[in-house]
């Protein structure tokens, strides 16, 4: 008598939930790579939105440490110059979320007229025309505020926040401080 010989392989079944198992591994590290892809993405646009502020802020401490000139009329710029302009308190800086130009413009100061102007047009003041690229997708606000202490404004909080995107999520990066009205010596 002859046996027939049993062979033995994967069944149907067998063989489908092995793909199953494969494309759930598969699936699973693609979503780990774009995760990964968009956290070195934040981190970078994080980096130059903090660095954006920092930068604002220093140029805002050089009006009052350095004696920053206003290149139209040639004179210092003073304590009342570290503004968000109204139109009548002689503030340098621009109100609202505005665009961020690579040059802070003739005057050295960033958030003011001379590179904060709408993106689509070069920022000209007086004579001089700031063409320079907008850093695209990142806005800049500047807000100040005085500190009254016995009905006199010696100090003024000011905080730069600098706002992005990353994916369809919004993110702003906020710097703050307090500025005194120190005595030029």
């Amino acid at each position: 008598m002859r046996h027939a010989k049993q062979e033995s392989g994967f069944s149907l079944i067998e063989t489908i939930i092995a793909l199953v198992v494969m494309l759930v591994g598969i699936l699973s590290t693609m979503q780990a790579i774009s995760y990964g892809v968009l956290s070195m993405q934040e981190s970078e646009k994080r980096a130059l939105g903090k660095e954006a502020a920092r930068s604002t802020m220093e140029t805002i401490f050089s009006i009052r440490d350095l004696q920053a000139f206003d290149p139209q009329t040639g004179e210092p710029y003073n304590w009342n110059a570290i503004q968000v302009n109204d139109g009548s308190n002689g503030g340098v800086f621009l109100d609202g979320w505005n665009p961020i130009r690579e040059n802070p413009g003739d005057d050295g100061i960033f958030g003011t007229a001379d590179d904060a102007c709408p993106a689509v047009n070069p920022c000209t003041v007086g004579t001089y025309t700031n063409s320079s690229a907008v850093v695209t997708g990142f806005e800049r606000k500047i807000e100040i505020y005085d500190i009254t202490e016995n009905n006199v404004a010696r100090k003024r909080r000011i905080t730069v926040r600098v706002r992005y995107f990353v994916g369809q999520l919004q993110r702003e990066e906020v710097e703050s401080t307090i500025v005194a009205n120190l005595p030029v010596g």
